[in-house]
């Protein structure tokens, strides 16, 4: 069994070349820097980094501190200026609620040897900028993947970060041409329901269960196949200018509704479901990905259509 990491001691005190540059190439830009980061969020942010703490790691001859904590922060502004380049607004308040002590610190990462050069996570409400005991000054500037984890570990009540972007840009950016497609198919003005709201409550209860880990920033594309795969089957199967087919699938889908619905367990990949006047094209909680392996097997099965 490995032996559990245990952190060094905080140093007593900095060595007087090593406190000389923490105050001039760190300590003297620290208001610019939170001023940066305030510019970004909104809101007033603070660094907080217990130097002695830190510097226990540094080999014995380094006495870059502040040059050393300079380039970790730089490398924390760029990467949350383009996490929020990507996700907006949405990234900015997601940010703002999962660090609610709006501060930023730089501490080892109690993973030890299976610690990764640089990381982050939020704890208690603060940001931290996490290293590997042994590569203190690597990879500073590499922090773009690590924003994003971060937050979304926070856990939250309504969608992760990544769902929303998923949700705006792969589904909704996307659906409108090929609702008005399905419309022709069908000869009347069709609703295309993801069903967002309780397919991501069932999905996150399953989430132990789900083989794609990253479902959550692929729901959008998710969707979006499912109503592919039906604007294929109608094309198979003769809906288009059809007028009996038309009369009778508008008869029996009296709410004009195609909805996905994600359920516990399948007899196949995908089903096919009727119900008050709903078709509602169903896949496994455990398999939500398999509309991409499958596409062309949720068959629409209206009765006697």
């Amino acid at each position: 069994m490995a032996t559990p990491f245990t952190p060094k001691p905080a140093l007593d005190r900095l060595p007087l070349a090593a406190r000389k540059d923490l105050r001039e190439n760190f300590q003297d830009k620290q208001e610019d820097f939170q001023a940066r980061i305030k510019t970004l969020l909104g809101k007033d942010f603070t660094i907080n980094i217990n130097a002695e703490e830190v510097w226990a790691y540094a080999a014995e001859e380094n006495t870059s501190t502040g040059g050393y904590f300079s380039a970790y922060v730089e490398g924390f502004i760029s990467a949350l200026e383009q996490f929020l380049s990507k996700y907006g607004e949405d990234g900015k308040t997601y940010f703002n609620e999962a660090v609610m002590q709006s501060q930023l610190t730089l501490t080892v990462n109690p993973l030890g040897e299976k610690a990764e050069t640089i990381s982050s996570d939020i704890k208690d409400g603060v940001y931290r900028i996490l290293f590997n005991h042994k590569q203190l000054g690597y990879n500073q500037h590499w922090q773009t993947d690590h924003i994003l984890p971060a937050v979304e570990s926070v856990p939250r009540e309504d969608f992760a970060l990544s769902t929303k972007y998923s949700i705006r840009v792969d589904y909704e950016a996307n659906v409108e041409p090929l609702r008005q497609e399905i419309n022709k198919l069908c000869g009347a003005e069709f609703i295309l329901d993801p069903n967002f709201d309780e397919n991501y409550k069932v999905l996150s209860a399953a989430n132990d269960k789900i083989s794609e880990k990253n479902w959550r920033s692929r729901i959008g594309a998710t969707m979006l196949s499912y109503f592919k795969g039906l604007q294929y089957q109608l094309e198979r199967q003769g809906f288009k200018d059809d007028d009996m087919i038309h009369e009778g699938i508008q008869e029996v889908i009296h709410t004009k509704t195609f909805r996905i619905r994600v359920v516990p367990t399948t007899k196949k990949a995908t089903e096919t479901v009727i119900s008050e006047g709903i078709v509602f094209l169903q896949v496994s909680s455990t398999i939500p990905s398999s509309v991409y392996r499958s596409l062309r097997s949720s068959v629409l099965q209206t009765a006697g259509v």
